[in-house]
């Protein structure tokens, strides 16, 4: 005790430091939902996943957190009979939690054992009718960035202009709600109040095929197939960390994964090449080849790489476009080597409304990039920490958040039993899953 009096004397500041950051971020700094009530568990015969291999131990429950230290009392004991126990699953990348079939979804995400969803384009009233049914206990756990900065006539202008088409929007449902269309910086000047109005939770940025930035800004062609211009994009990336607000960015080329890092962007969404066909003109494969110096960089900035890749696994490797799918998969495991080798964060996204991140990380797997181990990090903890940055969630350690998922296989012998889940437990409480097996484990109360 008097050394640690003596530290706090030395250092005055210290403790108004820590005060100012616990004031400045207080829903980011603890778990989203806090619930007085939460029963103490004794978890015993569990296999728990320590980012290695799997350890047997007995693992206690305390006010929705987790701790090795024995309980003196508990509600319930429940025995996992030798489950493998691990963090929950993320989805870095969807755009489809909102109010259309809002409770199906949840209870797709649950089953899936995906706690954690990071929504990266949304209408902000969409996104409020919606808040009532997550970010709790039996839920899922979302952010939102509401809209997103582009180029006039950019990505996701066109969404906006279907949807309209189909009757299910209106024209202030576009520019100013689902996005925030600049060519300028006064406009990005006049519109940042209004899009931190919105409360977002963080920045939502887009460049496509930047390298062509001049040659497409005007032209109707590419309407909905350019983004923001590289200084526009430097301008709200220092906007956004000024107002404390981490900024993700849709890139398509390599020569976008360039400039978002010279930006200083958090997080890159998508890997070079993931949809490369669709774009109005035609594209080389080595437009996407993502260099050593890049990945490089990402690794010294802690830039997120969120991959999106599992559109790839639609093209059939034994039918018409079996030559294809082969050079692509190539390029995607290039990419992928790249990154690993440099120790690049990796994020797991699917950007497939209809979907969630278990294609994609079934189809990262089948590239054997990644031993079991490692991919499961990345889908459990790096996954996790992009979205949730602050908070003490993606693995099992003392005084983190107590959810995990019980599975009765080993996935690292067979990755696909990460969809063997036997139990799911969300900040210390059981979740139930209408079409949950019976008999997955067993409890005795005490």
């Amino acid at each position: 005790m008097k050394k640690w009096i003596a530290f706090l004397r030395s250092r005055p500041a210290l403790p108004f430091v820590i005060l100012f950051l616990i004031l400045l971020y207080p829903d980011r700094a603890r778990p989203q939902i806090t619930e007085p009530g939460n029963p103490v568990l004794e978890f015993t015969n569990g296999r728990w996943f320590d980012g290695n291999v799997f350890r047997e131990k007995t693992v206690y429950v305390v006010n929705g957190l987790i701790s090795f230290h024995s309980a003196r009392h508990f509600d319930r004991v429940i025995d996992l009979s030798g489950g493998f126990v691990v963090p929950p699953f993320g989805e870095a990348h969807n755009h489809n939690v909102e109010p259309n079939k809002i409770d199906a979804l949840i209870e797709r995400y649950l089953q899936h054992g995906i706690f954690y969803i990071k929504n990266p384009n949304n209408l902000p009233n969409g996104r409020n009718q919606v808040l009532s049914k997550i970010n709790r206990s039996n839920s899922i756990d979302v952010t939102f960035s509401n809209g997103g900065f582009t180029g006039i006539g950019g990505h996701p202008a066109e969404i906006v202009q279907r949807n309209i088409a189909r009757g299910l929007w209106t024209e202030s449902d576009g520019d100013g709600a689902f996005y925030y269309a600049v060519n300028s910086r006064a406009e990005v000047q006049e519109k940042w109040v209004q899009f931190l109005a919105t409360k977002p939770d963080f920045v939502k940025t887009y460049l496509l095929y930047s390298e062509e930035y001049e040659q497409r800004k005007d032209d109707p062609k590419y309407f909905g197939w350019r983004g923001l211009g590289p200084d526009l994009l430097q301008m709200i990336v220092a906007k956004a960390h000024a107002s404390n607000l981490r900024v993700s960015t849709h890139i398509e080329s390599a020569a976008d994964f360039h400039t978002a890092l010279l930006a200083g962007v958090d997080e890159i969404n998508h890997m070079p090449g993931f949809r490369y066909r669709d774009d109005v003109k035609p594209h080389q494969l080595s437009e996407f080849e993502i260099t050593d110096s890049d990945a490089k960089r990402a690794a010294k900035q802690g830039t997120v790489v969120v991959t999106t890749l599992g559109g790839t696994a639609k093209v059939d490797p034994h039918g018409k476009d079996a030559a294809l799918r082969e050079r692509w998969d190539e390029l995607n495991r290039q990419n992928l080597s790249v990154l690993k080798r440099h120790h690049v964060k990796l994020a797991l996204g699917s950007d497939s409304y209809r979907e969630d991140s278990v294609p994609e990380s079934a189809y990262i797997d089948s590239l054997h990039v990644f031993d079991p181990p490692s991919l499961l990090n990345i889908w459990c903890k790096t996954t996790a920490r992009t979205i949730f940055p602050l908070r003490s969630v993606r693995e099992l350690r003392e005084g983190y958040e107590a959810s995990f998922l019980v599975l009765s296989a080993d996935p690292l012998h067979d990755f696909g039993a990460t969809q063997k889940i036997r139990l799911r437990v969300k900040q210390g409480h059981i979740i139930e899953i209408h079409d949950l097996p019976p008999g997955s484990a067993t409890e005795s109360g005490n």
